[in-house]
């Protein structure tokens, strides 16, 4: 099997309340008109191959699982789709070679959908100085976390704020783990 795309759910923690359990997530998956899926670590993200199918199949299948997933297990959030290849070259090379620093926490890939494009410029770094926006393109945001788990640095909203879309956001090394699973399936 191939895996063309990959499906980003915002707001999804595979088995806790409200989010489904992997099985039932794969399941939705290939009844809507996947060839095959493996969803990858609890974060609702999901290598998906859609046969020939390019980014439209892709999107539809995700779109049609969306009833599926709120009958099983009450899931409304939002489903966020690209190709693997978009997502690869969101974070060639080392994206994050001039942001880092002994106060990085996390190496942040925000993929958003919908809105404007980011109206600040960049680098962008918040009040509180937990979060740098460093780079964009189209339907991704980088950035760099500080403070460490739960003291801020979530990118999520100020990539909404400043856009009006939608945002889902992954570390740097998940998504490396996640080419690297795809490369190797």
């Amino acid at each position: 099997m191939t895996f063309t795309h990959v499906v980003l759910y915002r707001a999804m923690n595979l088995g806790h309340r409200g989010s489904p359990v992997r099985a039932d997530l794969e399941g939705a998956l290939l009844e809507c008109g996947a060839a095959a899926v493996r969803s990858f670590q609890t974060n609702g993200t999901v290598l998906l191959d859609v046969g020939s199918g390019g980014d439209d199949v892709a999107g539809a299948v995700a779109r049609a699982a969306a009833p599926v997933l709120a009958d099983v297990c009450g899931y409304a959030g939002t489903a966020l789709v690209r190709s693997l290849d978009d997502v690869a070259a969101a974070v060639e090379g080392d994206p994050f070679a001039l942001t880092r620093d002994g106060r990085t926490y996390r190496e942040t890939v925000t993929f958003v959908d919908g809105g404007q494009p980011l109206s600040v410029a960049l680098p962008w770094t918040d009040a509180r100085d937990l979060l740098d926006l460093v780079a964009a393109r189209p339907g991704v945001v980088l950035g760099v976390a500080r403070g460490g788990p739960g003291a801020g640095g979530d990118p999520n909203p100020a990539v909404e704020r400043f856009t009006g879309g939608v945002a889902t956001t992954r570390t740097l090394g998940t998504v490396q783990r996640l080419l690297a699973a795809a490369a190797r399936a």
